[in-house]
């Protein structure tokens, strides 16, 4: 039998830098992500459970996640510096007859677009209104970027973005953005 290697769907790559860091990108690996579904008619039971206070298009922060809305009664948890399958587990004993839970940490990349100009490069590929104006630190939303669908949550007001993408889309995302964050 052959042996089998973990491979990340990025490889060795963990951060691009434009020239003159006008916009920086980071490969976040240090994060657990389950995705979280509410029985018919517990979403808010769920939700108070869970500690989750959020709007749509406004992510919630708890002291050991954020929840990102999906849709009413879905969110997306992530947490930092978790280990994956204990998330899962401690989310799935939270909710217990109230919902269900689907680990995803292994099926998206979490890229983390920063810098003077990661605005203009979000931009570039996002088809939402993301000035200032309109969103802050805790947006989030669900768009296409390069023709791939991404779950974006802006992380900071100066501003800073994580960009979520599945993982068969990795590499030829990476290569749109890495192109595109050269031109800053």
């Amino acid at each position: 039998m052959a042996d089998l290697q973990t491979a990340a769907p990025l490889g060795e790559v963990s951060e691009f830098s434009a020239d003159g860091g006008g916009a920086v990108l980071q490969v976040r690996p240090d994060f657990a992500m389950v995705q979280v579904f509410a029985k018919t008619g517990k979403a808010g039971e769920l939700a108070q459970k869970l500690d989750i206070v959020s709007d749509p298009g406004k992510a919630g922060d708890t002291s050991s996640f954020a929840a990102l809305p999906l849709s009413p009664g879905q969110w997306m948890l992530i947490a930092d510096n978790a280990n994956a399958n204990t998330f899962g587990q401690e989310i799935t004993e939270q909710i217990s007859g109230l919902g269900y839970v689907s680990e995803q940490s292994d099926a998206r990349i979490c890229i983390r677009v920063s810098g003077p100009n990661a605005r203009d490069l979000m931009a570039r590929g996002c088809r939402l209104d993301l000035h200032p104006s309109v969103t802050a630190k805790g947006f989030c939303a669900q768009t296409q970027m390069a023709q791939v669908g991404v779950l974006i949550h802006q992380v900071s007001d100066e501003p800073a973005y994580d960009l979520y993408v599945y993982a068969g889309f990795a590499r030829s995302f990476w290569h749109w953005l890495t192109e595109t964050a050269a031109q800053f």
